[in-house]
């Protein structure tokens, strides 16, 4: 079992912190037509980083769901 991160858009505010705080790169993505952050669920480790970053406490996180091969 492991967790990824994800963003409520209704609380996003497009900061971009969560880009910054994430180690993994090209993780987190800046949508630029909704201005709003994105997780690319498959790169996410769920460190938890942007979690603790985000100041509007816009990303959480949730258990993955299975990959199939």
């Amino acid at each position: 079992m492991y967790v990824v991160a994800l963003v409520n858009d209704e609380k996003c505010v497009g900061c971009k912190m969560c880009i910054q705080a994430c180690p993994e790169p090209n993780t987190i993505r800046f949508i630029s037509g909704k201005k709003k952050a994105f997780v690319m669920e498959r790169r996410c480790k769920g460190c938890a980083l942007c979690e603790v970053e985000c100041p509007k406490k816009a990303i959480f996180l949730k258990q993955a769901e299975a990959v199939s091969s």
